[in-house]
């Protein structure tokens, strides 16, 4: 008799495991946090929501400052891999949180590099702070559905052929298709830079978020 009992419930689990799949009941392995849909100004005055930029394509965000000079080296690369990708619907939105006594400064320096992505203005920091932002500089990846992919903290040579491979995956997992990058110029090549992209080829697991 108890044999039967649980042959039963053995069966009975089996079905009702199967039937969960089917119907998509069961539950994700994470649940990825969802970035906060705040309103800012571009360096025009205009107000823009975040989510005008995400609903399009995944976005890589940065905060920075004037003051931050690694922020400085890694927005070079941020503006080569927005040009790169932009095609695909991808973009970078740079987030600057200078003061507005300094706007004007940031404004200059920003028309001095010639960057190819959006600057926005948060003298706040309310997203950074929502993030739970202490060090700069940061970046996430934000998917078209507003979670949240990547974030790192902080930056090194090299650290931008990690940020690249992770832009060409979101790209592809949010449905889009990647551009004809082919006959596009690589970035000069560097021993940090190679050895990671070694390490992009030989292992798909996440990197270490800190630096």
């Amino acid at each position: 008799m108890k044999k039967t009992i649980y042959l039963f419930s053995f069966l009975l689990f089996l079905f009702a495991d199967e039937s969960a799949h089917d119907f998509g009941w069961v539950a994700a392995e994470e649940n990825k946090p969802i970035i906060p849909n705040i309103k800012f100004k571009d360096l025009e005055n205009k107000k823009v929501m975040l989510e005008d930029f995400y609903s399009k394509g995944p976005i890589l965000i940065n905060f920075w400052t004037l003051s931050c000079e690694p922020c400085k080296k890694e927005m070079k690369h941020l503006s080569r891999l927005n040009e790169k990708y932009k095609d695909s619907g991808f973009q970078v939105v740079s987030v600057n949180m200078d003061t507005p006594r300094t706007i004007r400064k940031v404004k200059q320096f920003v028309n001095s590099q010639k960057y190819s992505f959006k600057v926005l203005s948060d003298p706040r920091m309310d997203l950074f702070r929502k993030l739970g932002g202490s060090v700069m500089p940061l970046v996430v990846i934000v998917n078209m559905d507003g979670t949240i992919e990547k974030r790192h903290i902080g930056y090194s040579p090299g650290d931008e052929v990690v940020l690249e491979g992770e832009i060409v995956e979101a790209i592809i997992s949010n449905g889009l298709k990647l551009p004809n990058v082919s006959d596009l110029e690589s970035p000069p090549a560097s021993e940090d830079g190679d050895a990671k992209l070694d390490s992009l080829k030989t292992d798909d697991k996440s990197i270490d978020e800190s630096k």
